[in-house]
Order: structure tokens, then sequence, then C-alpha cells
């Protein structure tokens, strides 16, 4: 007889054919093991249920059995260490994965914090994270974009600057000609009330422009045809063309400008406001289809015009122009002109005045 194997779950008998037990192992139980035919099959024994193979060789017959109660122990014991080793092998690998991707994801996370402390007049441009050679072209991208909403802030901020003290002036001198009518009587008071009156006018209009931009930049584009927002334009400054005889040339106007209609009419009527208030008496303002390919007009006065330098600084916040006037006009005009892809350029006009050009690209093209 053998010594007992782990679990005490596996035994041996040895047998002659007639059934006469020749030898067994220790554990084995009482009673036989062997079946009564080669092959495998189960036996209960002793209480037991035992999974046996049975073989016969000449005049012996050799049976072999495992007890099912440490076969069922055993599978479960290989099935604790496999799951065991399955939850740690998985726990390893999520730490890993973890861990890669935090590695990977460490130069987004130094550009976000870059981002996230600056302000919105931070000038510096953002940095490539070290060892990120792959994110170089974001950057870039990143400064250009970051870099044209610096510039659009900057024009925000100078136009702001200039309707407050476009604002300011009618204002004084609303205040200022109501205080000479009261005091006053006849002729003086009236030119004062009616000096009031025009101050109150300017700053009425300065507060449609105002308006205008703000609710464009908010409300869903509405584009208009050139020429449909030229004949509105005309048709506002019917009185005064009217007040000082002054005639309009002009041509047919083909295109749409990949602009909101409200900021295109802005545009025209700041241009041909300047035109009427320097034309000469009967004088002609002309207003011609521009060719090169995009959608645009050049406007036409007969004034005095501007030099070279002049024409250079005009379009500059604060520039005075003649008059004594800021020149806001033609601020606005630049501003709205930068914030719709458009260009405005002052050249002096063939038979003297100014000529101020405006012009987009093609709707078809942008």
């Amino acid at each position: 007889e053998g010594g007992r194997l782990p679990l005490r779950g596996i035994a041996c008998e040895v047998s002659g054919l007639r059934g006469e037990l020749l030898a067994r192992s220790s554990g084995a139980p009482e009673g036989g093991l062997a079946l009564a035919e080669d092959g495998f099959g189960q036996r209960r024994l002793d209480g037991e249920v035992w999974r046996v193979f049975t073989v016969t060789q000449g005049d012996l017959r050799v049976a072999s059995a495992e007890r099912m109660a440490g076969r069922t122990g055993f599978m479960r014991q290989v099935a604790l260490v496999l799951l065991a080793a399955l939850s740690l092998g998985l726990l390893a690998s999520l730490a890993l994965v973890w861990w890669a991707v935090g590695r990977a994801l460490g130069p987004l996370s130094s550009l976000r914090d870059q981002l996230a402390g600056r302000d919105a007049g931070d000038r510096r441009a953002v940095a490539t994270p070290p060892g990120a050679v792959e994110l170089e072209p974001m950057v870039a991208t990143l400064n250009q974009v970051l870099g044209r909403e610096r510039d659009a802030l900057d024009r925000e901020r100078r136009l702001t600057d200039d309707l407050a003290h476009e604002l300011r002036t009618p204002l004084a001198a609303i205040r200022t000609q109501l205080q000479v009518a009261q005091r006053t009587e006849g002729p003086r008071a009236d030119h004062a009330r009616d000096a009031a009156e025009q101050a109150a006018e300017r700053l009425g209009h300065s507060l449609d422009q105002l308006l205008a931009l703000a609710r464009e930049r908010s409300a869903p584009a509405d584009r208009a045809s050139l020429d449909a927002v030229l004949d509105g334009v005309l048709e506002e400054l019917a009185a005064p063309l009217r007040a000082r005889n002054l005639s309009v040339r002009r041509d047919a106007v083909a295109g749409v400008p990949p602009a909101p209609a409200g900021l295109v009419r802005i545009v025209l009527r700041n241009v041909l406001e300047n035109a009427v208030r320097h034309s000469p008496e009967g004088g002609i303002i002309g207003v011609t289809a521009l060719e090169d390919g995009g959608v645009g007009v050049r406007i036409d006065d007969q004034g005095p015009g501007l030099d070279a330098e002049q024409r250079r600084r005009a379009l500059d916040r604060g520039w005075r122009g003649h008059g004594g006037g800021r020149g806001l006009g033609l601020a606005i005009v630049t501003t709205i002109m930068a914030r719709t892809d458009g260009r405005v350029a002052l050249t002096a006009a063939p038979g003297g005045g100014l000529r101020v050009r405006v012009s987009w690209p093609s709707a078809d093209s942008v």
C-alpha cells in the first residue's frame, strides 16, 4: 500500500478477474473500486462518490479512482487562484494604462495650465510644452487665433474710447446751448435751441450706430445685395443732399458682401455722410462699382480732400479732420471692415476731393 496522496482524493486498487483483492492504496474505500466493464464510471462507496477508471490487463484488473469531493475542492482552488491572478493582472494593466495615458497627456495638461493662467490682455505667446514636438502645429495655430482675438479686443477698446469722447461732446453742447436758451431771448435763444437739437441728433446717430454694432454681433448674419443697401442709404440721406443741393452719380453695383447687411449699411452711410459734409454746395458725389473681382464701391467727393499724410492718419483713432472732428465715422468703418474681412482705402479723387474705396471678397470665395 502506498502513502496518502494530497487531499486524500486518489485511490488505486488491483484485483483478479474473479474479484479477489490483490493490492490497494491507503485511503481506498472498502468494497472494491473496479467496475464490471473497462472504462470510466462512478461509484458510491462509504457514502462518497468516486470517479473510477478500470482497465483489464491479462489476469489483472486495475482501477484508479478520484474522490469527487476532492476534485470539486481542487477545481475551486484552481479557479480561485486563476481569478486572483486575473484580478491582479487586470489591476496592474489598468495602473499601467493610467500611467501611460497620464504621461502622454502631460503636455496637454501643461498647455491647459498656461491657458488657464492667462488674462485677456496677455500678449505672451503660448509656449510648446517640453518634449511635445507633435503639438507645435497646434500651438502655432493657437497663437495665431489668440493674436487675432487680441487685435479685435484692441480695436473694440479703441472704438469704445472714441465713442465715449464722441458722446461726451454732444452732451456738453446740448447742456451749454440749453443754458444759453434759458438765459436769453429772441434770435439768440432760437439759435441755441437749434444747436442743441443738432447736437441731440448727432448723439442719437452715434447711439444708433453703437446699438447696430452690438445687434450685428449677437444676431444671425442677414446679408443683402450691395445695390439694395446703397439704395436704402441714399434714401436716408435724401434730406441732407437736398439741403446742400448735392447730386449723386452712381453705377449699378453688383454682388453680395460676405457681411451682415446692417454693418454694410453703417459703412456706406458713414462714408457718404462724410462726403456730404465736406462737399461744396451744388457739388457731385460719385459712386462707382469696383471691377477687381470683389464686391465694393468707390465714393468720390469734391471737397477739400486730404494730403498724403492726412490720408495715412485719417483711419487712425482720435485723428482730428477738417472742423476739429474726431473722425469717428471712419473709425467705425475701419472697425467694421476689419471685423468682416473687408478693406478700406483713402486716395485722392481725380478732380480733387477724397476717394474712399470699400471692398469685400466675393461671397462665393469665402
